[in-house]
């Protein structure tokens, strides 16, 4: 377009000289005698249209020029749009790349309950922890029993496969209790697991059994 401009400058520029010439060209030599300011005035109304003519194409060309730059300006833009959500979509899928990185470290705790009774003048249960997931440390079993804070219990690290136990005493007789087992994986991440520790009676036989709650998201 900006071309298109220009040749249509160029050839009206030619015809009005042509125009001009045919118009006053045998007169130029009066020129001559004249004082500069009538010289002055000859010129400005001879390439005073013209000047009008190259004003009103350079005005138009500076808009074509602005509505290049609004469409250069908006595919920046949009460009630009979706590079941020490209990148939002890299930061999820990397994000849940790590997610899953860290549940492939978790433990997969099993607990159960061995021995129920009294000793020593308390009701005590032994809580048995098995892990057939990944390795854990700084392992601790923490007893909600409703009778307050008790201080938590420590365990030895698990292994995958491994297991161990600890003994929780001063229970109501045949209560029921809530535990969790906190530790760290092998990244350092600290996490835990809940248990619920329910009683029941099977005719004269009194049972414990175990229900896990769901820790992963």
């Amino acid at each position: 377009m900006g071309r298109m401009l220009a040749l249509i400058g160029v050839v009206f520029t030619i015809l009005y000289v042509v125009f001009v010439w045919w118009l006053v060209g045998d007169r130029l030599q009066t020129l001559q005698g004249m004082e500069l300011n009538e010289v002055g005035d000859f010129l400005a109304g001879a390439f005073g249209p013209l000047a009008i003519l190259w004003l009103v194409l350079g005005f138009f060309q500076q808009g074509i020029e602005l509505r290049q730059g609004t469409d250069a300006l908006r595919l920046q833009a949009e460009e630009l749009s979706r590079s941020v959500v490209q990148q939002c979509e890299m930061v999820a899928a990397q994000k849940a790349s790590l997610q899953n990185y860290e549940r492939s470290l978790e433990p997969l705790l099993h607990v159960s309950v061995g021995d129920a009774a009294w000793g020593e003048g308390e009701f005590y249960i032994d809580v048995d922890v098995k892990n057939t997931g990944d390795y854990c440390e700084s392992v601790k079993v923490h007893v909600d029993a409703g009778d307050g804070d008790r201080d938590p219990l420590d365990m030895d690290p698990l292994i995958s496969g491994g297991s161990s136990w600890v003994r929780v005493e001063g229970l109501d007789e045949w209560g029921n209790c809530k535990l969790v087992v906190s530790y760290k994986t092998r990244s350092g991440t600290s996490n835990s697991q809940s248990f619920t520790v329910s009683h029941y009676q099977d005719d004269d036989r009194h049972q414990y059994y175990v229900t896990k709650h769901p820790f992963l998201s």
